[in-house]
């Protein structure tokens, strides 16, 4: 079913209404459209209704860049929104890796009650790319909604050890006559509206708690090129392909420094053991279409250093709004490499 709104704060609350009906929904935008969608995202968090936004970057700020290349709403699909609002963000790498993303992130959402961005970019969405066939018989699944009778229900029910929790949809029978509320006040196990200072604090860990559960299941990203050695370059999105061409050529023309190369799907969270990777490296650059920043850093680059605390993760960035060449990447890795040298 598609429904075309008058705006994209009517879009992704229409979304979450059928959402909340039980429906897997799902709304779109580029950057100035999430920004308008932000606070209804909040809601979702807030509610915990499961709900899958679609960011196709493109240069910004404000109408920026229309038609050109960029990575620069990783912080805004990872924080935009009042408070602490945690969702899932997944960044697919090509046309093929879209559509299995969008199943991952539906799976998602349904699983943990929780707001999922697909992080695409202009690159990837103008793109046409053929890829093997799905096994659409393994992969398609029933998700239709479930009204089976229950004797009790509690939509925010704090006894969860990891918080998840799934609603019921509208119509379904409760046999104890308790009907939960869904708001996106802060409330008690059954939604009423609470401003008890405990039961904020219940709340907002129970939230996080979703996405930590989240993170100790992802699996860690494959390695291309050798297991450890001098440099890992870290991309994500549409950067992937420069790089992995980047570490055959090296691989193809050996130096005294050896390449090798991860793809980050999952942004936010991270894998639980991502850091054993990058123990195994000297240097760890993050290349992305993004501004260094007033730091240095890039926007994945910024939440790495943050979530591992290691100054030998630095940024490789461009805002030209083209993908990045091969030749780019290995004379920004070289670069790099003398300056740390002369330093």
């Amino acid at each position: 079913m598609f429904v075309q709104c008058e705006d994209e704060i009517a879009s992704v609350s229409m979304a979450i209404g059928a959402s909340y009906a039980g429906r897997v929904s799902v709304t779109g935008s580029s950057g100035p459209g999430i920004a308008l969608k932000s606070e209804a995202i909040g809601w979702a968090v807030m509610a915990e209704v499961p709900l899958i936004v679609c960011d196709i970057q493109r240069g910004g700020p404000s109408t920026g860049l229309p038609t050109s290349v960029e990575q620069s709403d990783l912080n805004i699909a990872c924080f935009g929104g009042h408070g602490d609002s945690p969702r899932v963000v997944i960044a697919p790498c090509d046309v093929e890796d879209c559509f299995y993303t969008a199943i991952e992130a539906v799976n998602i959402a349904r699983k943990y009650s929780v707001p999922v961005f697909i992080l695409s970019d202009q690159a990837i969405a103008t793109r046409i790319e053929a890829f093997a066939e799905p096994d659409l018989k393994a992969l398609c699944q029933e998700i239709g909604s479930d009204l089976s009778p229950v004797s009790s229900h509690k939509p925010y029910d704090l006894s969860s050890p990891d918080g998840i929790v799934q609603h019921l949809p509208p119509g379904t029978r409760i046999l104890d006559g308790k009907y939960p509320v869904i708001t996106g006040l802060e409330h008690d196990e059954m939604g009423h509206p609470s401003g008890a200072p405990k039961m904020h604090m219940q709340m907002t860990a129970k939230r996080r708690r979703k996405i930590q559960k989240l993170s100790a299941e992802i699996p860690l990203p494959e390695i291309h090129g050798p297991e450890s050695g001098d440099v890992l370059l870290v991309g994500w999105g549409s950067t992937w392909g420069p790089i992995l061409e980047a570490v055959k050529s090296a691989a193809a023309s050996p130096s005294s420094v050896s390449l090798s190369a991860i793809n980050m799907r999952h942004l936010n969270p991270m894998p639980d053991r991502l850091g054993e990777i990058l123990e195994k490296f000297q240097h760890v650059f993050v290349v992305e279409t993004n501004d260094g920043g007033i730091y240095g850093y890039g926007q994945l680059c910024m939440l790495m250093r943050a979530r591992f605390c290691n100054p030998k993760i630095q940024g490789i960035n461009k805002t030209d709004g083209l993908t990045f060449k091969v030749r780019e990447i290995l004379n920004a890795v070289s670069d790099k490499l003398a300056i740390t040298t002369s330093a």
